[in-house]
């Protein structure tokens, strides 16, 4: 059984570590202040504001 991570805050260090979990194939939910935000990360699939051109894995989760 693999444990889900959670990662608070999407920042550029909350960014890096959940997309970093995600990438050693880790089930990882990232965290953010709010349901606006968690919704433009979701549907962009990365965050141009810290960290433009990363893709997020398919199992990184907002």
């Amino acid at each position: 059984m693999t444990d889900q991570i959670g990662v608070i805050g999407a920042g550029a260090w909350g960014t890096t570590l959940a997309v970093l979990l995600a990438d050693a194939q880790r089930p990882v939910s990232l965290w953010t202040h709010s349901p606006e935000a968690a919704e433009r990360l979701a549907h962009a699939r990365t965050n141009e504001r810290y960290l433009p051109g990363v893709v997020f894995p398919p199992n990184l989760r907002m």
